[in-house]
Parts: C-alpha cells; structure tokens; sequence
C-alpha cells in the first residue's frame, strides 16, 4: 500500500504551536525534539492508518487516536487518498468535551 496524502488542520498546526511554546519555556531542544516526533508520527501514520484506534469513550465521532511519548494524543480520520490530522492533544485536555 502506498502512503496517504497528509492534510494537516490548521487547528492542528495550533495545537502543536502551542504544546511546543510550552515546552520550550524549559526547553527549546526538548520542543523541536518534540515537534519532530510529531511529524515523524504523522508520516507513519500516513503509511499505515490502522495504528490508532477508534475511542468510543471520547466520541463517536469516525476518527482514530494514536498515542505518542504518553501524554500527547493525535486525533485523524483517513479515506483511500488521505490521512488528515484532526487535532494534537496532551493527555491533560477534556478531550470529550472537544468532540
């Protein structure tokens, strides 16, 4: 199977500002790192869409979740041509209330 398309939301794009403005108040290394991962994961993701899974506690709404470094969880939905990424969320967030 070939990779997917990657779309990436621009609330997702905030999403990853913000985590990384964060976590560069500590550590600007620590946030590229992170940032990296990140797009790292999205790639993969791209290649193989079934990794995440389907979270029925969160929304019932047709995306997967896929945890990366524990506390950060990256919400897409795929088609036959397209991965789009939803949404990149810390583990801390009322992630119910956002779906």
């Amino acid at each position: 199977m070939s990779d997917l398309n990657l779309e990436i939301k621009s609330v997702a794009l905030s999403d990853i500002e913000v985590i990384a403005d964060y976590i560069s108040k500590d550590n600007v290394r620590a946030a590229r790192n992170l940032v990296s991962d990140f797009y790292e994961t999205f790639n993969l993701l791209a290649s193989q869409p079934n990794l995440g899974r389907a979270r029925k506690d969160f929304t019932y709404m047709d995306v997967k979740f896929y945890v990366i470094k524990k506390n950060y969880l990256i919400v897409y939905k795929s088609d036959d041509k397209t991965l789009t990424i939803l949404r990149v969320l810390t583990v801390h967030q009322d992630i119910c209330a956002m779906f």
